[in-house]
């Protein structure tokens, strides 16, 4: 009976903190082009909707000021993955390099990159996977772990960005959320790629880096949540 007690006890003496806050401190799904608070990029239509995009070895960054006190941070948003991406490996034995998609979070305004600061790093394949040929990807964890292609998909087979292009394949979109500890008034978000095509390149000598692998982002969001 008193281990009964005190195990109750425990139990009912255990304190959770209190969330004092929940709030929306940024929600953009670009419909009205808008880009305030965004340096870098521009809107295109795709999917019969506005999105930011489409960047190649590019990308773009957040700044959100004045925010007020918080413990944590949540970005949640919609990406689209067009064309060839090849994951981790694509297939060039003698300087192979993987198709990196990355998201930079910073509390503060510095935009300098640096290794303490919070970053998902993972990769992203839209090619066929057959029993002796897969070229996997990262998503939905960092890399270099290795998933089938279009693990963890919230649509896929949507069209390609360049539809009259040799180069390039179809679109899968993705539903992310992501959190990071944080705290002050500021922050910066970076969203970019680190995509390798060598052979992206049509007859005439043009490159079409864009139409074979690009990414656009679309529904955006930031919210901030502080506990007592």
């Amino acid at each position: 009976m008193k281990k009964i007690l005190i195990i109750f006890f425990l139990i009912n003496s255990c304190s959770y903190p209190e969330m004092v806050r929940n709030e929306l401190v940024y929600d953009n799904n670009f419909e009205s082009s808008n880009l305030n608070n965004i340096d870098g990029g521009g809107i295109i239509e795709f999917n019969g909707t506005n999105v930011i995009g489409n960047f190649n070895n590019d990308g773009f960054n957040l700044f959100l000021e004045n925010i007020g006190n918080h413990d944590y941070v949540f970005i949640s948003f919609d990406l689209y993955i067009h064309g060839s991406w090849d994951g981790n490996l694509n297939g060039f034995p003698e300087n192979d390099k993987p198709d990196k998609w990355i998201m930079e979070f910073k509390p503060d305004m510095s935009l300098f990159k640096d290794p303490s600061s919070n970053n998902f790093i993972t990769t992203f394949s839209n090619s066929p996977c057959w029993p002796n040929y897969c070229l996997r990807q990262s998503y939905p964890e960092s890399y270099p772990f290795e998933n089938n292609p279009k693990t963890g998909h919230y649509i896929s087979d949507l069209n390609e960005v360049c539809t009259s292009n040799f180069f390039g394949d179809k679109t899968t979109m993705y539903q992310l959320e992501k959190g990071f500890k944080s705290s002050g008034d500021n922050i910066v978000v970076r969203f970019y790629d680190e995509l390798y095509q060598p052979n992206a390149i049509d007859k005439d000598g043009i490159p079409q880096q864009k139409c074979d692998e690009s990414w656009s982002l679309d529904n955006l969001r930031v919210r901030v949540i502080k506990y007592q």
